[in-house]
């Protein structure tokens, strides 16, 4: 259960209590990264610390709370980790490594994370990183692109593995698979109708829409009914063009060409990682005229478009995470913190995984005060379930506390979500205009 900043009085006056045996395990835990390589957070003990002692003063966890510290819990991440999409596994890994060190250096458990790559993602190494997984004995796991494109879904359900998943969120074919929830809008189906309400407002005479994206195979089917229902939704018109490519490829010259042919006024861009950049490069080299609609943005599409998107501009519409202007303090502890284990500010890759490590320390909290078993998958879910409530790096949140996040137990899927239409162009982001999930209190900026 999420507590409200209100109750910090009983928690300030108990962390001295727990101050020494917390910096006793920062120091213990620094010893033990500088022996790991140059893939962990580069952070002093005191530093560890000090980022510790205000994730429990943010998170407002009550002083006589049992953080857990005697556990070693087992973790699982299934990330993408090469291919394409490798720097976006990456930044998971990043900030799954921060959240680890300063859970533990909290006074919470030791977090054993077991990182396996799903690579593009690929289906084969989707599905064999779920049964690996399985074969761990991990009783949840971080994972990415609408659980490995739906080639792990049926493992998670199976073997009961608690799943998170930041990346793709709950898509139409995953919402309601057991032990699967989304904690991120439905990308792109969440954003659609704020960008087709900001492209009525802006734009009057734009008609008609298209998208290019990922080849899901049997799962294109109730994406696009989906997508097609929002468009014919807001009054506008879908011009029939439903373009895909294999999730690793980034030539766009057939799909082009077959764009060109039948151009839309808006084309959205359902592509994650580089590849938005790169198809905005090849598109511009085309002579496209639609306006470009991406579902994400990332630092590896600038570098991809090589300067296509910082001289053009680029639209995207989707929950972004704006490292620039932290929404709370917890996305600003974050942020801090991760720009100084890793020299750079986080995406929303990194924000998610961050989030859901600490969303994952919550339920074996409420677990362990239940009594129960943290190892326990269903003892797990079930506290979920009790309370579908939890901190975020998202929002502004009450007070000086954080932003919330609720999963909607029916679409496993989160409730709400801000989000927005926004450019990027010459290296800065715009905001545009900001909604929620549906286009609920549209507003534009």
């Amino acid at each position: 259960m999420l507590v409200l900043p209100s109750t910090r009085r009983g928690i300030r006056a108990g962390r001295s209590v727990r101050r020494s045996v917390a910096l006793g395990a920062a120091l213990a835990l620094a010893l033990s990264l500088s022996a790991c390589g140059d893939d962990k957070p580069k952070a002093s003990a005191a530093e560890t610390q000090a980022q510790a002692d205000d994730l429990v003063d943010l998170l407002a966890i009550p002083a006589d709370t049992d953080l857990g510290g005697d556990l070693t819990w087992k973790m699982g991440a299934a990330l993408t980790l090469s291919g394409p999409s490798a720097a976006n596994g990456e930044s998971m890994k990043n900030a799954i490594d921060l959240a680890v060190q300063q859970v533990k250096a909290a006074g919470g458990p030791t977090i054993d994370v077991h990182t396996l790559d799903i690579k593009g993602p690929d289906p084969v190494a989707a599905k064999q990183a779920a049964e690996e997984l399985a074969a761990a004995g991990v009783p949840a796991k971080i994972t990415s692109m609408g659980d490995g494109l739906g080639a792990m879904l049926e493992n998670t359900a199976k073997d009961q593995i608690l799943s998170l998943d930041g990346v793709g969120g709950a898509q139409v074919f995953t919402q309601g698979v057991d032990y699967f929830f989304g904690t991120r809008e439905v990308a792109p189906s969440d954003a659609v109708p704020g960008a087709l309400e900001w492209l009525k407002q802006t734009d009057p005479e734009a008609t008609t829409v298209g998208l290019v994206g990922v080849d899901l195979g049997p799962f294109n089917d109730p994406i696009k009914a989906d997508i097609t229902a929002k468009i014919d939704a807001s009054g506008l018109q879908f011009n029939g063009l439903w373009e895909t490519v294999a999730p690793t490829s980034q030539d766009y010259a057939s799909v082009i060409s077959k764009i060109k042919e039948n151009q839309p006024d808006m084309l959205f861009v359902a592509f994650g990682g580089g590849a938005p950049g790169a198809f905005a490069a090849q598109a511009k080299a085309a002579g496209l005229d639609s306006v470009l609609m991406g579902i994400e943005f990332t630092q590896e599409a600038v570098k991809a478009s090589k300067g296509v998107l910082d001289s053009d501009g680029f639209h995207f519409a989707m929950d972004y995470f704006d490292a620039d202007h932290p929404a709370n303090p917890l996305a600003e502890l974050f942020v801090d913190s991760y720009e100084r284990a890793y020299g750079e500010k986080p995406d929303f890759y990194a924000a998610n995984a961050y989030e859901e490590v600490l969303m994952f320390w919550d339920l074996l909290r409420r677990v362990v005060a239940d009594g129960g078993d943290p190892n326990d998958s269903a003892a797990l879910k079930a506290a979920l379930e009790a309370d579908p409530t939890f901190a975020s790096v998202y929002g502004p949140g009450e007070g000086d506390g954080p932003g919330t996040l609720t999963i909607d137990l029916k679409t496993h899927g989160v409730a709400s979500r801000p989000m927005g239409v926004y450019e990027y162009k010459d290296g800065a982001v715009s905001t545009l205009a900001t909604f929620d999930v549906g286009a609920a209190g549209f507003t534009l900026n």
